[in-house]
């Protein structure tokens, strides 16, 4: 039994140690990695938001651009174009290539073809993100994305035993399958029924029937919906855009589209507080020298049918409310070439 006890125990703080170990045990498909029911879900453990994670179906083979030249559409994004929810299929182009804010993307354009750079941002962090220019593009010999250098030896061994993600991965790994989410469950609904308190990462909204990101609402930074924009900082943000768009064209691309999502607070809600009105802000700037996709007044028609009940990104008719926009808009400026 001393034995037995002694492998388990190292069994489990291996997989709390080793990045790897933990990758191998989600290639395998052996734990969840506690999104399948949502992020916020995941953040609150509420019942009332439990909803299962699905791909959204293909729709028809969209139809690409009618012009003399191909259209290679590079998306710098994040959660919300990544390849988990859309794809080069999904778009009006011949050829795509998409890099998250957080990497690098090494490029070399073919000039024979029309080259539209699309920078899509959620909402809490486009503050953040045009605090300055785009510095994620440079020129090279070909086009590939870096996501980084290799970090040493120690700075491994510094993430290994580092609390936080260390206490991640053995979360993900003991803690978010079925029956201890039943568990969690119970524990939250009490919490939430007798003192009507959920996680503080999550709050919830319109009569307590809808979940958003505490990000987007009780934080005074500049991530939330609510916190103040001077028009000092609208004005940075918008030099910084018009830097962006005179970067992107020296580095060879045709056209620069802006896209910001909404947060989900700023769709379900915006009375929470007082809306600092940042994406209309920005779109009616007379600073704004691109054009842009705005989904904000479609999500709101919409209302809770444009996010996913226990996740703070949109719902597949939402997504295909963006697809469309973006395409039209795709369509008409690669006519203009």
């Amino acid at each position: 039994m001393k034995y037995i006890c002694l492998v388990l125990f190292s069994l489990v703080w291996l997989v709390g140690l080793s990045p790897s170990i933990y990758a191998k045990l989600g290639e395998w498909n052996l734990i969840n990695d506690g999104y399948q029911f949502g992020d916020l879900y995941r953040l609150s453990n509420l019942p009332q938001f439990k909803d299962p994670v699905k791909p959204c179906p293909k729709q028809a083979p969209v139809t690409k651009v009618s012009s003399a030249k191909k259209v290679c559409l590079y998306i710098i994004g994040d959660s919300f174009t990544e390849k988990e929810r859309v794809g080069k299929e999904d778009f009006a182009v011949d050829e795509y290539q998409y890099v998250h804010w957080d990497n690098i993307l090494h490029l070399k354009p073919d000039t024979t073809k029309t080259n539209i750079l699309l920078m899509e941002c959620v909402e809490r962090h486009f503050r953040e993100k045009m605090a300055s220019p785009i510095h994620n593009i440079i020129p090279d010999s070909a086009t590939f994305v870096m996501t980084g250098p290799e970090p040493s030896f120690m700075q491994k061994l510094d993430h290994a035993f580092a609390a936080d993600p260390a206490e991640t991965r053995l979360d993900v790994a003991f803690f978010q399958n079925d029956w201890m989410l039943k568990i969690k469950e119970m524990k939250a609904a009490f919490t939430y029924h007798f003192f009507h308190r959920a996680d503080k990462k999550v709050t919830l909204v319109n009569n307590d029937n809808s979940l958003v990101y505490y990000m987007d609402t009780d934080t005074p930074k500049s991530t939330s919906s609510f916190s103040k924009l001077a028009d000092t900082e609208l004005d940075t943000i918008m030099t910084n855009l018009a830097e962006s768009h005179s970067i992107a064209k020296k580095l060879g691309f045709d056209h620069v589209v802006l896209s910001i999502i909404p947060n989900k607070v700023s769709v379900i809600m915006p009375e929470y507080g007082q809306y600092n009105q940042l994406i209309s802000r920005v779109y009616a700037h007379p600073k704004l020298d691109m054009p842009y996709v705005d989904v904000l007044p479609d999500f709101r028609r919409m209302k809770e049918n444009s996010y996913l009940k226990g996740d703070s990104h949109w719902t597949c008719q939402a997504q295909e409310v963006w697809l469309t926009k973006t395409n039209d808009l795709i369509k008409k400026v690669a006519q203009e070439n």
